[in-house]
Protein backbone atom coordinates (compact mmCIF):
# COMPACT_ATOMS: atom_id res chain seq x y z
CA UNK A 1 0.00 0.00 0.00
CA UNK A 2 2.63 2.59 0.66
CA UNK A 3 4.07 1.83 -2.39
CA UNK A 4 0.87 2.34 -4.05
CA UNK A 5 0.80 5.59 -2.31
CA UNK A 6 4.10 6.72 -3.67
CA UNK A 7 2.76 6.02 -7.34
CA UNK A 8 -0.09 7.82 -6.91
CA UNK A 9 1.96 10.69 -5.27
CA UNK A 10 3.99 10.57 -8.04
CA UNK A 11 1.36 10.50 -10.72
CA UNK A 12 0.28 14.13 -8.85
CA UNK A 13 3.35 15.79 -8.75
CA UNK A 14 3.53 14.79 -12.40
CA UNK A 15 -0.28 15.84 -13.38
CA UNK A 16 0.69 19.66 -11.40
CA UNK A 17 3.62 20.10 -13.42
CA UNK A 18 1.75 18.77 -16.76
CA UNK A 19 -0.89 21.67 -15.47
CA UNK A 20 1.43 24.36 -14.89
CA UNK A 21 3.63 23.92 -18.17
CA UNK A 22 0.11 23.72 -20.14
CA UNK A 23 -1.48 27.33 -17.97
CA UNK A 24 2.26 28.63 -18.82
CA UNK A 25 1.80 27.87 -22.86
CA UNK A 26 -1.92 29.41 -22.51
CA UNK A 27 -0.69 32.62 -20.38
CA UNK A 28 1.70 33.28 -23.25
CA UNK A 29 -0.23 32.28 -26.55
CA UNK A 30 -0.61 35.77 -27.36
CA UNK A 31 3.51 36.89 -26.30
CA UNK A 32 5.92 37.35 -30.05
CA UNK A 33 8.37 34.68 -30.38
CA UNK A 34 6.84 32.31 -27.32
CA UNK A 35 7.65 28.77 -27.91
CA UNK A 36 5.40 25.88 -26.97
CA UNK A 37 6.59 24.00 -23.67
CA UNK A 38 6.20 20.48 -22.68
CA UNK A 39 6.84 18.67 -19.58
CA UNK A 40 8.92 15.91 -19.95
CA UNK A 41 8.06 12.34 -17.88
CA UNK A 42 9.81 9.39 -16.96
CA UNK A 43 8.34 5.59 -15.89
CA UNK A 44 9.90 4.86 -12.49
CA UNK A 45 10.90 1.53 -12.54
CA UNK A 46 11.62 0.21 -8.89
CA UNK A 47 10.09 -2.99 -7.69
CA UNK A 48 8.48 -5.65 -9.86
CA UNK A 49 5.26 -3.39 -9.97
CA UNK A 50 7.28 -0.19 -11.20
CA UNK A 51 7.65 2.89 -8.84
CA UNK A 52 5.57 5.69 -11.34
CA UNK A 53 6.51 8.34 -13.14
CA UNK A 54 8.53 11.45 -12.85
CA UNK A 55 9.01 14.65 -13.82
CA UNK A 56 12.62 14.83 -15.85
CA UNK A 57 12.10 18.44 -16.82
CA UNK A 58 10.36 20.98 -19.59
CA UNK A 59 11.56 20.62 -23.17
CA UNK A 60 11.06 23.74 -25.50
CA UNK A 61 9.31 22.80 -28.93
CA UNK A 62 11.41 24.88 -31.63
CA UNK A 63 12.45 23.49 -34.93
CA UNK A 64 15.59 25.96 -35.19
CA UNK A 65 15.60 25.47 -39.26
CA UNK A 66 11.90 27.41 -39.03
CA UNK A 67 13.53 30.08 -36.74
CA UNK A 68 16.34 30.57 -39.12
CA UNK A 69 13.91 30.92 -42.06
CA UNK A 70 11.79 33.37 -40.22
CA UNK A 71 15.06 35.34 -39.19
CA UNK A 72 15.88 34.98 -43.20
CA UNK A 73 12.40 36.04 -44.49
CA UNK A 74 12.44 39.25 -41.58
CA UNK A 75 15.68 40.15 -43.23
CA UNK A 76 14.20 40.33 -46.55
CA UNK A 77 10.93 41.49 -45.96
CA UNK A 78 12.74 44.54 -43.93
CA UNK A 79 14.80 45.25 -46.87
CA UNK A 80 12.09 45.93 -49.32
CA UNK A 81 9.39 47.47 -47.22
CA UNK A 82 11.84 49.91 -46.65
CA UNK A 83 13.14 50.31 -50.14
CA UNK A 84 9.08 50.36 -51.41
CA UNK A 85 8.18 53.27 -48.78
CA UNK A 86 11.17 55.52 -49.95
CA UNK A 87 10.58 55.13 -53.70
CA UNK A 88 6.94 55.43 -53.08
CA UNK A 89 7.83 58.89 -51.24
CA UNK A 90 10.06 59.97 -54.55
CA UNK A 91 7.29 59.14 -56.89
CA UNK A 92 5.22 61.55 -55.05
CA UNK A 93 8.11 64.27 -54.77
CA UNK A 94 8.69 64.09 -58.68
CA UNK A 95 5.10 63.66 -59.26
CA UNK A 96 2.86 66.26 -57.10
CA UNK A 97 0.81 68.50 -58.88
CA UNK A 98 2.75 71.76 -57.26
CA UNK A 99 6.19 70.37 -57.86
CA UNK A 100 6.36 68.29 -61.73
CA UNK A 101 8.20 70.26 -63.35
CA UNK A 102 7.05 68.91 -66.65
CA UNK A 103 3.59 71.08 -66.17
CA UNK A 104 6.00 74.00 -65.31
CA UNK A 105 8.05 73.91 -68.39
CA UNK A 106 4.49 73.72 -69.88
CA UNK A 107 3.14 76.58 -68.30
CA UNK A 108 6.51 78.91 -69.15
CA UNK A 109 6.87 77.93 -72.85
CA UNK A 110 2.34 78.50 -73.16
CA UNK A 111 3.17 82.02 -71.85
CA UNK A 112 6.17 82.36 -73.94
CA UNK A 113 4.10 81.64 -77.33
CA UNK A 114 0.95 84.04 -75.96
CA UNK A 115 3.66 87.01 -75.95
CA UNK A 116 4.45 86.13 -79.98
CA UNK A 117 1.46 88.33 -80.88
CA UNK A 118 1.77 90.99 -78.68
CA UNK A 119 5.50 91.09 -77.19
CA UNK A 120 5.51 94.88 -76.42
CA UNK A 121 2.59 94.04 -74.00
CA UNK A 122 3.71 94.22 -70.05
CA UNK A 123 0.96 92.13 -69.12
CA UNK A 124 2.31 89.06 -71.54
CA UNK A 125 5.51 89.96 -70.28
CA UNK A 126 4.67 89.62 -66.62
CA UNK A 127 3.12 86.50 -67.40
CA UNK A 128 6.31 84.95 -68.64
CA UNK A 129 7.90 86.13 -65.11
CA UNK A 130 5.29 84.52 -62.70
CA UNK A 131 5.87 81.10 -64.96
CA UNK A 132 9.46 81.56 -64.94
CA UNK A 133 9.05 82.11 -60.73
CA UNK A 134 6.89 79.57 -60.75
CA UNK A 135 8.55 76.79 -62.81
CA UNK A 136 11.78 77.89 -60.10
CA UNK A 137 9.68 77.28 -57.39
CA UNK A 138 8.62 73.55 -58.37
CA UNK A 139 12.04 72.76 -58.10
CA UNK A 140 13.22 74.36 -55.01
CA UNK A 141 10.12 72.42 -54.05
CA UNK A 142 11.44 68.78 -55.21
CA UNK A 143 15.38 69.75 -53.93
CA UNK A 144 13.02 70.24 -50.51
CA UNK A 145 11.53 66.64 -50.96
CA UNK A 146 14.67 65.21 -51.75
CA UNK A 147 16.54 66.92 -48.54
CA UNK A 148 13.78 66.01 -46.68
CA UNK A 149 14.37 61.97 -47.43
CA UNK A 150 17.99 62.24 -46.90
CA UNK A 151 17.27 63.87 -42.86
CA UNK A 152 15.15 60.92 -42.57
CA UNK A 153 17.35 58.00 -43.68
CA UNK A 154 19.90 59.80 -41.91
CA UNK A 155 18.20 59.95 -38.76
CA UNK A 156 16.56 56.69 -39.13
CA UNK A 157 20.16 55.12 -39.70
CA UNK A 158 21.47 56.97 -36.01
CA UNK A 159 18.42 55.16 -34.56
CA UNK A 160 18.84 52.29 -36.21
CA UNK A 161 23.06 51.99 -35.42
CA UNK A 162 21.80 52.81 -31.26
CA UNK A 163 19.19 49.54 -31.44
CA UNK A 164 21.39 47.43 -33.40
CA UNK A 165 23.80 47.58 -30.43
CA UNK A 166 21.23 47.41 -27.95
CA UNK A 167 20.37 44.12 -29.28
CA UNK A 168 23.93 42.85 -29.63
CA UNK A 169 24.59 44.14 -26.33
CA UNK A 170 21.55 41.87 -25.14
CA UNK A 171 22.62 38.91 -27.00
CA UNK A 172 26.02 38.65 -25.58
CA UNK A 173 24.39 38.81 -22.01
CA UNK A 174 22.33 36.05 -22.73
CA UNK A 175 24.95 34.41 -24.08
CA UNK A 176 26.68 34.55 -21.11
CA UNK A 177 23.58 33.62 -18.79
CA UNK A 178 23.13 30.59 -21.08
CA UNK A 179 26.89 29.59 -20.42
CA UNK A 180 26.37 30.06 -16.79
CA UNK A 181 23.55 27.30 -17.00
CA UNK A 182 25.77 24.69 -17.89
CA UNK A 183 24.71 24.92 -21.74
CA UNK A 184 21.27 24.47 -23.63
CA UNK A 185 19.97 21.50 -21.65
CA UNK A 186 20.27 23.56 -18.43
CA UNK A 187 18.54 26.83 -19.38
CA UNK A 188 15.16 27.78 -18.81
CA UNK A 189 13.00 27.69 -22.30
CA UNK A 190 12.30 31.48 -21.39
CA UNK A 191 15.73 32.43 -21.67
CA UNK A 192 16.29 31.39 -25.04
CA UNK A 193 13.28 32.37 -26.09
CA UNK A 194 13.98 35.82 -25.26
CA UNK A 195 17.49 35.47 -27.01
CA UNK A 196 15.71 34.57 -30.45
CA UNK A 197 13.51 37.59 -30.30
CA UNK A 198 16.40 39.43 -30.16
CA UNK A 199 18.10 38.35 -32.87
CA UNK A 200 14.98 38.38 -34.80
CA UNK A 201 14.61 42.06 -34.01
CA UNK A 202 18.24 42.22 -35.05
CA UNK A 203 17.72 40.49 -38.33
CA UNK A 204 15.06 43.08 -39.64
CA UNK A 205 18.00 45.67 -39.18
CA UNK A 206 20.80 43.60 -40.82
CA UNK A 207 21.14 40.40 -42.44
CA UNK A 208 22.84 38.11 -40.03
CA UNK A 209 24.72 34.59 -39.55
CA UNK A 210 23.94 32.22 -37.02
CA UNK A 211 26.47 29.30 -35.54
CA UNK A 212 26.37 27.22 -32.44
CA UNK A 213 28.76 26.87 -30.12
CA UNK A 214 29.20 23.59 -27.67
CA UNK A 215 28.38 25.55 -24.30
CA UNK A 216 25.36 26.91 -26.01
CA UNK A 217 26.11 30.05 -26.64
CA UNK A 218 26.09 31.05 -30.59
CA UNK A 219 27.97 33.58 -32.46
CA UNK A 220 26.51 36.00 -34.94
CA UNK A 221 28.22 37.70 -37.81
CA UNK A 222 27.36 40.04 -41.27
CA UNK A 223 26.97 37.90 -44.45
CA UNK A 224 30.88 38.92 -45.77
CA UNK A 225 32.12 37.75 -42.14
CA UNK A 226 32.23 40.44 -40.21
CA UNK A 227 31.83 39.43 -36.12
CA UNK A 228 28.77 40.81 -34.76
CA UNK A 229 28.72 38.27 -31.13
CA UNK A 230 31.48 35.72 -30.36
CA UNK A 231 30.09 34.02 -27.26
CA UNK A 232 29.84 36.56 -24.61
CA UNK A 233 31.84 39.80 -26.40
CA UNK A 234 29.79 41.84 -28.59
CA UNK A 235 30.76 44.18 -31.34
CA UNK A 236 30.04 48.20 -31.33
CA UNK A 237 28.42 49.59 -34.55
CA UNK A 238 29.40 53.38 -35.26
CA UNK A 239 27.58 55.99 -37.30
CA UNK A 240 29.77 58.94 -38.58
CA UNK A 241 30.14 62.17 -40.54
CA UNK A 242 31.46 60.55 -44.14
CA UNK A 243 34.93 62.22 -44.58
CA UNK A 244 34.30 63.03 -48.52
CA UNK A 245 30.80 64.40 -47.71
CA UNK A 246 29.71 65.36 -43.80
CA UNK A 247 25.96 65.89 -45.01
CA UNK A 248 25.92 62.06 -44.79
CA UNK A 249 27.03 59.30 -42.64
CA UNK A 250 29.00 56.04 -43.03
CA UNK A 251 28.52 52.88 -40.72
CA UNK A 252 31.55 50.87 -39.40
CA UNK A 253 31.59 48.22 -36.88
CA UNK A 254 33.64 47.76 -34.11
CA UNK A 255 35.34 44.55 -32.37
CA UNK A 256 38.37 44.60 -29.88
CA UNK A 257 40.67 45.97 -31.81
CA UNK A 258 39.43 45.53 -35.17
CA UNK A 259 37.67 47.84 -37.33
CA UNK A 260 35.31 46.88 -40.22
CA UNK A 261 33.42 49.95 -42.90
CA UNK A 262 30.27 48.53 -43.44
CA UNK A 263 28.16 49.36 -46.85
CA UNK A 264 24.51 48.82 -48.24
CA UNK A 265 25.65 44.70 -48.72
CA UNK A 266 24.44 44.50 -44.62
CA UNK A 267 21.31 44.02 -46.21
CA UNK A 268 17.84 44.15 -43.98
CA UNK A 269 16.46 47.59 -43.27
CA UNK A 270 19.76 49.16 -42.57
CA UNK A 271 21.27 47.97 -46.19
CA UNK A 272 18.28 49.41 -47.62
CA UNK A 273 18.52 53.12 -46.58
CA UNK A 274 21.91 53.14 -47.77
CA UNK A 275 21.22 51.62 -50.81
CA UNK A 276 18.30 54.15 -51.61
CA UNK A 277 20.66 57.29 -50.72
CA UNK A 278 23.50 55.95 -52.23
CA UNK A 279 22.10 55.06 -55.22
CA UNK A 280 18.65 56.28 -56.57
CA UNK A 281 18.25 59.53 -53.91
CA UNK A 282 21.64 60.34 -55.35
CA UNK A 283 20.83 59.83 -58.74
CA UNK A 284 17.46 62.15 -58.61
CA UNK A 285 19.66 64.70 -57.14
CA UNK A 286 22.50 64.50 -59.90
CA UNK A 287 19.56 64.88 -62.05
CA UNK A 288 17.13 67.15 -60.72
CA UNK A 289 20.33 69.64 -60.40
CA UNK A 290 21.24 68.94 -64.38
CA UNK A 291 17.65 70.28 -65.36
CA UNK A 292 17.78 72.99 -63.63
CA UNK A 293 21.24 74.32 -64.85
CA UNK A 294 20.08 73.14 -68.24
CA UNK A 295 16.72 75.38 -68.30
CA UNK A 296 18.09 77.95 -66.71
CA UNK A 297 21.87 78.14 -68.74
CA UNK A 298 19.37 77.80 -72.16
CA UNK A 299 17.19 80.42 -70.95
CA UNK A 300 20.30 82.99 -69.95
CA UNK A 301 21.89 82.45 -73.02
CA UNK A 302 19.00 82.95 -75.34
CA UNK A 303 18.32 86.07 -73.34
CA UNK A 304 21.71 87.19 -73.02
CA UNK A 305 21.69 87.40 -77.18
CA UNK A 306 18.69 90.19 -77.21
CA UNK A 307 17.17 93.15 -76.50
CA UNK A 308 14.90 94.58 -73.88
CA UNK A 309 11.54 96.37 -74.03
CA UNK A 310 13.84 99.16 -74.18
CA UNK A 311 15.74 98.23 -76.96
CA UNK A 312 18.71 97.65 -74.95
CA UNK A 313 20.93 94.31 -74.11
CA UNK A 314 19.72 92.66 -70.81
CA UNK A 315 21.82 93.30 -67.55
CA UNK A 316 20.40 90.70 -65.86
CA UNK A 317 19.71 87.19 -66.00
CA UNK A 318 16.40 85.43 -66.03
CA UNK A 319 17.67 83.11 -63.85
CA UNK A 320 20.57 82.64 -61.54
CA UNK A 321 21.40 79.68 -58.91
CA UNK A 322 23.68 78.66 -56.66
CA UNK A 323 26.47 75.90 -58.73
CA UNK A 324 26.15 73.90 -55.19
CA UNK A 325 22.83 73.21 -55.30
CA UNK A 326 21.24 74.29 -58.49
CA UNK A 327 17.77 73.01 -58.07
CA UNK A 328 17.53 74.20 -54.80
CA UNK A 329 18.45 77.99 -55.46
CA UNK A 330 16.63 78.13 -58.60
CA UNK A 331 14.81 81.21 -58.83
CA UNK A 332 14.18 84.35 -61.06
CA UNK A 333 17.28 87.49 -60.65
CA UNK A 334 16.89 89.71 -57.98
CA UNK A 335 15.33 93.23 -59.80
CA UNK A 336 14.38 91.39 -62.60
CA UNK A 337 11.25 93.11 -64.04
CA UNK A 338 8.91 92.17 -67.01
CA UNK A 339 10.31 95.21 -69.26
CA UNK A 340 13.82 93.63 -69.24
CA UNK A 341 12.76 90.08 -71.17
CA UNK A 342 14.85 90.31 -74.14
CA UNK A 343 12.40 89.06 -76.86
CA UNK A 344 13.94 90.95 -79.32
CA UNK A 345 17.19 91.27 -81.43
CA UNK A 346 17.18 94.52 -82.89
CA UNK A 347 15.97 96.30 -80.48
CA UNK A 348 12.89 97.87 -82.54
CA UNK A 349 9.46 97.84 -81.43
CA UNK A 350 7.34 94.46 -81.50
CA UNK A 351 10.72 92.14 -82.11
CA UNK A 352 9.87 88.75 -81.22
CA UNK A 353 12.80 87.24 -83.06
CA UNK A 354 14.74 86.25 -79.89
CA UNK A 355 11.48 85.57 -78.42
CA UNK A 356 11.05 82.62 -81.00
CA UNK A 357 14.62 81.14 -79.92
CA UNK A 358 13.24 80.79 -76.50
CA UNK A 359 9.96 79.22 -77.59
CA UNK A 360 12.36 76.80 -79.40
CA UNK A 361 14.42 75.25 -77.02
CA UNK A 362 11.03 72.95 -76.00
CA UNK A 363 12.09 71.24 -78.70
CA UNK A 364 16.06 71.52 -78.56
CA UNK A 365 17.85 67.94 -77.64
CA UNK A 366 20.04 68.67 -74.61
CA UNK A 367 22.64 66.02 -73.25
CA UNK A 368 21.78 64.38 -69.69
CA UNK A 369 24.36 62.23 -68.37
CA UNK A 370 22.53 61.59 -65.71
CA UNK A 371 20.18 59.99 -67.32
CA UNK A 372 22.19 58.68 -70.31
CA UNK A 373 20.33 60.23 -72.62
CA UNK A 374 19.24 63.38 -75.17
CA UNK A 375 16.52 64.73 -75.15
CA UNK A 376 14.36 67.66 -74.34
CA UNK A 377 13.69 69.46 -71.31
CA UNK A 378 10.37 68.16 -70.72
CA UNK A 379 11.20 64.63 -72.25
CA UNK A 380 14.44 64.34 -69.91
CA UNK A 381 11.46 64.94 -66.37
CA UNK A 382 9.04 62.55 -68.26
CA UNK A 383 11.57 60.42 -68.66
CA UNK A 384 12.69 60.41 -64.80
CA UNK A 385 9.63 60.04 -63.92
CA UNK A 386 8.69 56.90 -65.68
CA UNK A 387 12.09 55.39 -64.55
CA UNK A 388 10.80 56.39 -60.68
CA UNK A 389 7.38 55.09 -61.23
CA UNK A 390 9.16 51.64 -62.93
CA UNK A 391 11.17 51.55 -59.57
CA UNK A 392 8.28 52.28 -57.55
CA UNK A 393 6.02 49.90 -58.64
CA UNK A 394 8.93 47.24 -59.03
CA UNK A 395 9.59 48.00 -55.19
CA UNK A 396 6.20 47.72 -53.67
CA UNK A 397 5.91 44.16 -55.58
CA UNK A 398 8.95 43.05 -54.11
CA UNK A 399 7.49 44.10 -50.53
CA UNK A 400 4.24 42.40 -50.95
CA UNK A 401 5.97 39.10 -52.45
CA UNK A 402 8.57 39.26 -49.66
CA UNK A 403 5.87 40.20 -46.97
CA UNK A 404 3.81 36.78 -47.93
CA UNK A 405 6.94 34.87 -47.88
CA UNK A 406 7.24 36.19 -44.17
CA UNK A 407 3.76 35.21 -43.00
CA UNK A 408 4.23 31.54 -44.50
CA UNK A 409 7.81 31.37 -42.49
CA UNK A 410 6.09 32.42 -39.01
CA UNK A 411 3.06 30.14 -39.80
CA UNK A 412 4.95 27.10 -40.67
CA UNK A 413 7.34 28.19 -36.98
CA UNK A 414 3.80 28.66 -35.19
CA UNK A 415 2.25 25.24 -36.91
CA UNK A 416 5.40 23.57 -35.09
CA UNK A 417 6.16 26.22 -32.29
CA UNK A 418 3.49 28.36 -31.64
CA UNK A 419 0.92 27.52 -29.08
CA UNK A 420 -2.75 26.00 -30.33
CA UNK A 421 -5.48 27.14 -27.36
CA UNK A 422 -7.10 24.70 -28.46
CA UNK A 423 -5.07 21.70 -28.04
CA UNK A 424 -3.99 23.52 -25.00
CA UNK A 425 -7.08 23.60 -23.54
CA UNK A 426 -7.36 19.48 -24.48
CA UNK A 427 -4.50 18.73 -22.48
CA UNK A 428 -5.82 20.62 -19.51
CA UNK A 429 -9.01 18.20 -18.95
CA UNK A 430 -6.46 15.44 -20.16
CA UNK A 431 -4.29 16.09 -17.19
CA UNK A 432 -6.96 17.31 -14.46
CA UNK A 433 -8.82 14.17 -15.48
CA UNK A 434 -5.27 12.59 -14.84
CA UNK A 435 -4.73 14.09 -11.50
CA UNK A 436 -8.13 13.28 -10.75
CA UNK A 437 -7.33 9.71 -10.94
CA UNK A 438 -4.21 9.82 -8.89
CA UNK A 439 -5.61 11.26 -6.59
CA UNK A 440 -8.41 8.88 -6.35
CA UNK A 441 -5.55 6.22 -6.54
CA UNK A 442 -3.77 8.07 -2.92
CA UNK A 443 -7.64 7.89 -1.76
CA UNK A 444 -8.31 4.09 -2.30
CA UNK A 445 -4.69 3.44 -0.96
CA UNK A 446 -5.83 4.94 2.03
CA UNK A 447 -8.77 3.19 2.61
CA UNK A 448 -7.03 -0.30 2.07
CA UNK A 449 -4.80 0.76 4.52
CA UNK A 450 -7.92 1.67 7.21
CA UNK A 451 -8.92 -1.85 6.24
CA UNK A 452 -6.28 -3.51 7.37
CA UNK A 453 -6.26 -1.35 10.51
CA UNK A 454 -10.07 -2.21 11.41
CA UNK A 455 -9.44 -5.74 10.97
CA UNK A 456 -7.26 -5.94 14.37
Amino acid sequence: MSNMLNIGMSGIYASQAALNVTSNNIANAAVPGYSRQQVMLESSMHGPYGGGVSVTGVRRIADQYLVEQVWTSQTTASYYETQASYYGQVEQVFGADGSNISTGLDSLFAALNASLLAPDDIATRQAVLNEASNLSLRFNSIDDGLQTQLNQIESQMGASVSQANVYLNQISRLNAEVKSFGGLDGTPPELLDERDNAIAELSKLMDVTVTDNADGTINLSLQQGQPLVVGTSAAELKYSPDPTNPEIGQVSLDFGDQKFPLNDEMGGSMGALLEYRDDSLAESQKFIDELAVAIADEMNAVFAAGTDLNGNPPTLDLFTYDPSNPAGTLKVSDGFTADMLAFGKDGTPGDNSNLQDAIDLANKPIHFASLGVDATMGQAYATKLGQLGSESAQAKMDAQSSGQSLLRAQTEWASSSGVNLDEEAVNLIVYQQAYQANSKVISTADQLFQSVLNAF
